[in-house]
């Protein structure tokens, strides 16, 4: 068999678990530094959610020596803003491609926009939209800062989740546009009150597929203790295999491709970026619509995406649309809704 292209890999750094929301559809809803469960039906797992210091992160991601492996580096969560060193941190840490962060807007923003001036340094930032805490007016002024200052990201400057039984989405969307602001929603994949429901999709996400397969990430996530694992679902598990440690600077080669037997029950927040394929003859059960290799047309999304460019929502917009209304209804590499 041939070998692949590289991956085109994202870094997520979860600076912490924890979640200053209780939306019904989330499963962060944990305190600061206490132990998190996972709430699905399966097993409950329970892992750390002790915090490195802004310092260490600081140090170990700017001394990364393999930075030129990803295309991204993602603050994510949990609410990244939670931690006390979020905005040294994501104006402190350089020298990567593109630097994003992933968040329901609750902090000063006006505090990140004075940060990146005087570190001479740009984040873009990727927001999402939940309305069972968010207040609309709030949210909007902070976009307005955001883009004017420069660092709201044009390729998704608004995100909301799509729940089966509620309109408030659609609603929001609408009121979003209105406002100039060009939000997507997004097919709701996992928890809803409380209770995880893996979701409708032929090979992944099922408890009774267990069989064993060859899978791939395209997202290193890395724990809020800096150990950096394989895929999403590993950020749930104290005893998964860890490749190092960023704030340790200490790394271990990580696989391309490695075997699981546990097919059936990874986390479905993971589906999105992963491929799964048989073991004995290559043939490909599952692949997210985030599986990317480093071709020149994943290059060139990148690139434009890195650049924020202004007009990046609209064409995005008008990609989601053709393709939602010529692919065929499959779970292989689903689009948005819009």
């Amino acid at each position: 068999m041939p070998a692949e292209p590289k991956l085109s890999k994202i870094m997520d750094v979860s600076l912490t678990r924890s979640c200053n929301y209780d939306c019904s559809y989330c499963n962060q809803r944990q305190e600061l530094d206490q132990p998190m469960y996972d709430l699905s039906e399966s097993k409950r797992k329970i892992m750390s959610n002790q915090r490195r210091k802004g310092p260490e992160w600081i140090a170990g991601l700017n001394a990364f020596p393999y930075k030129a492996d990803y295309d991204k580096l993602i603050f994510s969560g949990g609410e990244p803003s939670l931690h006390g060193d979020f905005f040294e941190i994501v104006t402190q840490v350089k020298g990567w491609r593109s630097k994003l962060i992933v968040t329901n807007l609750s902090f000063d923003v006006q505090k990140l926009i004075a940060a990146c001036a005087r570190e001479k340094t740009k984040v873009i930032v990727q927001p999402s939209f939940h309305f069972e805490f968010s207040q609309f007016d709030e949210f909007t002024g902070k976009l307005d800062k955001l883009r004017a200052a420069g660092l709201l990201s044009n390729f998704i400057p608004v995100s909301i989740v799509h729940l089966p039984d509620r309109a408030e989405s659609l609603d929001y969307r609408d009121q979003f546009r209105r406002r100039g602001y060009n939000a997507s929603l997004y097919r709701f994949e996992g928890y809803y009150k409380g209770k995880f429901s893996y979701a409708p999709l032929d090979g992944f996400g099922g408890i009774k597929e267990t069989k064993e397969v060859l899978y791939s990430s395209c997202v290193q996530p890395v724990k809020p203790n800096g150990d950096i694992v394989y895929c999403t679902t590993d950020t749930y598990s104290e005893d998964c295999v860890n490749y190092g440690n960023i704030c340790d600077q200490h790394y271990l080669p990580i696989p391309n491709e490695i075997t699981i037997r546990d097919y059936g029950h990874r986390h479905i927040s993971a589906a999105s970026w992963t491929r799964a394929r048989q073991p004995q003859t290559g043939e490909r059960i599952w692949q997210g619509k985030n599986f990317r290799h480093r071709t020149t047309s994943t290059r060139l999304r990148n690139f434009l995406e890195n650049k924020n460019y202004s007009w990046l929502a609209a064409a995005k917009h008008t990609v989601n649309t053709l393709q939602n209304k010529l692919k065929k209804d499959r779970p292989e590499n689903q689009t948005n809704l819009d």
